[in-house]
């Protein structure tokens, strides 16, 4: 019996009744391979449809980045430094409190930014579900 036979008896449920045990067997592989194939072979398909759109985007990205000017970076150099005095005056007072002291016993010597390991969009998801708790 061949492939094409097989499949055609696989079709009709009359028919599978018919069939002896080793070609239930044969047509139950033959279907799981023809479906993982047909669905690995869509997969790459689609990996390399996307490929494409990054380049293509890629390109277009490049072409609409702003030029930068000594101007706008001095100003947000001196933005910079406001928001680090800031951010180093809330954290002595977290550390403060954490400790249970007055923050002009604590001081700070070094403050260093460590990357978030979570890539943005599972930091954003996460804003999202706790937002919509609110």
């Amino acid at each position: 019996m061949g492939i094409s036979e097989l499949l055609l008896h696989l079709a009709d449920p009359q028919a599978i009744k018919t069939l002896s045990f080793m070609e239930k067997m044969a047509g139950g592989l033959l279907v799981t391979f023809l479906g993982m194939g047909i669905t690995f072979l869509a997969l790459i398909l689609l990996q390399f449809i996307i490929a494409m759109m990054a380049k293509g985007m890629a390109g277009h990205e490049q072409k609409s980045a702003p030029v930068q000017t000594i101007s706008d970076t001095h100003a947000a150099a001196s933005h910079d430094d406001k928001s680090e005095e800031e951010l180093i005056a809330v954290i002595s007072a977290a550390v403060a409190m954490k400790m249970q002291r007055s923050t002009s016993e604590i001081v700070l010597r070094n403050i260093r930014r460590i990357e978030e390991p979570t890539p943005l969009w599972n930091r954003a998801g996460i804003l999202d579900q706790m937002n919509m708790r609110l």
